[in-house]
């Protein structure tokens, strides 16, 4: 048996563009996407700390250091400055599970890098 458990957690990141004439994703910096060892069209789970509004998309690489970018629909629901986490998530098998530790990636008011933890309880 396989359990879906958090793999990793982008924490507070601040939307910086929210653009409907896109065919849809999130855009975030590289040094994100490697901080969190996520891949270019990895399937991930949005959350709006402003609002409470969640999505699934994909994610692609932002043009600039600090810019993350929300595009096509889920535009609508996600403003520049909103507050944002980012999840993605993994299938582990039932044995793995009690030591399955998901990364957690901090960052600061510019979309950068702060800190970057493997959560243990």
């Amino acid at each position: 048996m396989l359990l879906e458990l958090l793999r990793v957690k982008v924490q507070e990141l601040i939307v910086t563009e929210s653009v409907e004439s896109y065919p849809g994703s999130i855009g975030l910096p590289q040094e994100i996407i490697d901080a969190a060892g996520l891949k270019k069209f990895e399937l991930v789970h949005v959350n709006n700390k402003t609002n409470g509004s969640r999505i699934l998309t994909y994610v692609v690489p932002s043009k600039d250091r600090g810019l993350v970018t929300v595009n096509g629909a889920a535009s609508k629901h996600f403003n520049a400055g909103d507050h944002i986490h980012v999840l993605s998530f993994a299938y582990v098998k039932r044995k793995e599970a009690d030591t399955h530790v998901p990364r957690i990636v901090y960052t600061d008011e510019q979309n950068f890098v702060k800190e970057v933890k493997d959560y243990i309880f």
